[in-house]
This record gives structure tokens, sequence and C-alpha cells, in this order.
């Protein structure tokens, strides 16, 4: 008997089914990291929208809004300088999230010498603009 077992854990080392990468792979779980969370305020979401955004070094998105609606980011490389009425700018990098309230004036300018990459998720009503120019004082 145990002869048959020495003979069975020798063919599977031979075919590589008890090798630690083979048994760490049947063990491999998905995991999920939390960039954000926040409160929505305002607004009716009927549309959803995501979008990759590249932004090249000097790169600038003006001052604009979203019309009852609201956006969520991740930046996925680079960097961004974030601007939000009534805030501080905030240098955002890869990894970091943010959140713009419905109709709240902001703009993002890519002030690196790498481009940047930033994953946008848009909630807003059907019959809204996804953005509105605005000017800043």
């Amino acid at each position: 008997m145990k002869t048959k077992w020495l003979w069975g854990a020798a063919l599977a080392l031979a075919f590589g089914l008890a090798t630690p990468s083979f048994v760490g792979a049947q063990q491999a779980k998905p995991t999920a990291k939390n960039v954000m969370t926040d409160v929505l305020k305002g607004g009716t979401y009927e549309d959803m929208m995501m979008q990759v955004v590249d932004i090249p070094p000097g790169g600038v998105v003006p001052w604009h809004i979203h019309p009852d609606g609201h956006e969520i980011s991740y930046i996925m490389s680079g960097e961004i300088a974030l601007e939000v009425e009534g805030s501080d700018k905030k240098i955002l990098k890869a990894g970091d999230g943010f959140h713009i309230q419905a109709n709240t004036p902001h703009a993002a300018k890519n002030e690196s010498s790498a481009p940047a990459q930033v994953l946008v998720v848009r909630l807003k009503p059907h019959d809204k603009p996804v953005a509105v120019p605005v000017k800043h004082q």
C-alpha cells in the first residue's frame, strides 16, 4: 500500500501536478481595491458613460461643469493637477480616484513631462449635455 502511494506521489511530481505553482494557481482568488467612495448629491441618472481619457504633457481640460451629472475618475497612469471650485489644487497620481459632484466647476492639467491616462465614469440625465464650459473667477 505504501509503495502505491509513493509511486502516485512520484508520478504527480513528474507531471508537475503537485508543484507549488500549480497548487498556488488553484488557490489564487481575485482581489478588489476600493479606490474611493462618495455620496452622490443632486441629479437624475439615466445615462452612464465610461471613457479612457489621455492627457498629454501640458494638456489642459478647461473649466467646465457636468449639468446634473457626476464624474467619477481613476488615474490609470501619470498624474494630473485637478482644480475644483472652492478647493485647493490637488496633484493626483496613478492609483488615485476622485469624484466631481454635479454642477461643480472644475479643470485639470497635466503639468508633468509624461502622458496621463484617466478612466472616467459619468452618470447623467439623458436630456443634458456631458459638459458645459464655464468661466472661472
